[in-house]
């Protein structure tokens, strides 16, 4: 749009009153480049301005109020303010550096989709229904696998021998205990159409305290790439057995990538990729579904009873004792369910601690799963720690909550030979 003499005068007045510029702009149907230039005399120098030009702005910018620097006062809130700007800095550099990382492992995931070949489903092989009474869905536990590890006897007084091929030893053991306690010990009286398996964390080792340089691979994808041909396995052999298994994969604390946990990075974790690459063996399985959120707890449903799930890292402990952090964390995740009206948490599950118990209150109980290691060189020199390998298996009754359990003992008598089905190269 072309502007007459008279309209370049007008912009010329309302500049020396000190209009905006864009108001300007948008009662002259003009762009604000225009009225800048004009403001300038980069454009419309012939036209001259109403009254006189205006004069030039004084050097320095905007008068600014002077104060005391030697002033308590002002030394504390200068001091307060480059502390906010430090912190500022420091959490943009961790916020980019866990975009990058972020972005590194979804980018991983995404090519894994095109390479990790899934496996056949298995045929059928749930029994005849029978006459059972008892309707029940079946959990199945699984975390601190710690697969990649290896415990020389030497190490630990000879009470653990423990590597990849073992934990797969160890994985075919909890298999067949699964299929044979639901299928054969209480099939005449129960039924179990759905498994649900809750992986809570550290299946690997991972990188911190250098445990990548002692893994069973040396390589910390060639572990994770093992773990989760191993953990898919497992699923396509009980899937058979059962018309529905959903799987629930959640970090552990070992497979952080950040020296110190951060916690909105939670698939920043070597977990993820083995939840991803096993999610990938199993897509063809039909009667198999993967739960996988960016999250490191996560409230579930398992017929009709409310759980939470976490690796439980978190819990903090009194005077080395994690059973009175575990109470306080049960109690708040109550009061929190109560306040947001949601299901009823009746059951909290986490690992960590590599001590299958629980700790059952007024209104709740904690079930703390074990280890597929009894124990290893820190445990064992530390605080003389060691405890059977087991990992919990129990019923739910929509009623009733948790009906049985047992804490399958996974140490098998001719386990140093290796695997008979279980056999992994990557």
């Amino acid at each position: 749009m072309k502007l007459t003499k008279q309209q370049v005068a007008d912009i010329k007045a309302d500049i020396k009153r000190k209009v905006p510029q864009s108001h300007i702009a948008m009662a002259h149907n003009c762009s604000r480049s225009i009225i800048s230039d004009i403001a300038t005399e980069r454009a419309h120098a012939d036209v001259p301005w109403p009254g006189g030009k205006p004069g030039k702005k004084t050097a320095g910018g905007q008068h600014k109020p002077l104060y005391d620097p030697t002033d308590t006062r002002v030394q504390e809130l200068e001091a307060e303010v480059e502390h906010l700007r430090e912190e500022r800095n420091l959490a943009k550099k961790a916020a980019k550096a866990g975009a990058q990382d972020r972005g590194l492992f979804k980018a991983i995931v995404g090519e894994m989709e095109q390479r990790i070949k899934p496996f056949d489903a298995l045929p059928a092989a749930k029994p005849a229904k029978t006459k059972a009474t008892i309707e029940e869905h079946v959990v199945m536990h699984l975390s601190d696998g710690h697969h990649d590890q290896i415990v020389r006897p030497e190490e630990c007084g000879n009470l653990e021998e423990y590597n990849f091929p073992i934990s797969c030893r160890r994985a075919e053991r909890y298999v067949d205990t699964v299929i044979d306690w639901t299928q054969s010990t209480l099939r005449p009286k129960f039924n179990f159409q759905t498994l649900t398996v809750l992986a809570y964390g550290d299946h690997t080792s991972g990188e911190i305290h250098d445990h990548e340089k002692r893994s069973y691979f040396r390589n910390q994808f060639r572990n994770c790439f093992a773990i989760a041909q191993l953990h898919a396995m497992m699923y396509r052999d009980l899937a058979p057995h059962f018309d529905k298994v959903n799987v629930v994969y959640l970090p552990g604390n070992h497979g952080r990538r950040t020296p110190k946990k951060e916690h909105q990075g939670a698939q920043n974790n070597w977990d993820y990729m083995i939840a991803e690459a096993a999610r990938m063996h199993c897509r063809d399985i039909e009667n198999i579904d993967f739960l996988i959120p960016d999250a490191f707890s996560v409230n579930l449903v398992i017929n009709g009873v409310g759980f939470n799930i976490s690796h439980g890292d978190d819990i903090k402990g009194h005077q080395g004792i994690p059973w009175y952090g575990m109470v306080r964390r049960q109690k708040g995740l109550i009061a929190l369910g109560a306040a947001q009206g949601g299901q009823r948490i009746r059951y909290f599950c986490c690992g960590h601690h590599h001590i299958a118990s629980s700790l059952a209150d007024v209104d709740g109980e904690m079930i703390v799963n074990g280890a597929w290691l009894g124990t290893d060189a820190y445990a064992y020199n530390s605080f003389a720690g060691y405890r059977e390998p087991s990992q919990w298996l129990h019923g739910v009754h929509p009623r009733h909550g948790v009906t049985w359990r047992l804490a399958v003992h996974l140490r098998h008598a001719d386990e140093k030979k290796g695997p008979q089905r279980y056999k992994i190269s990557v």
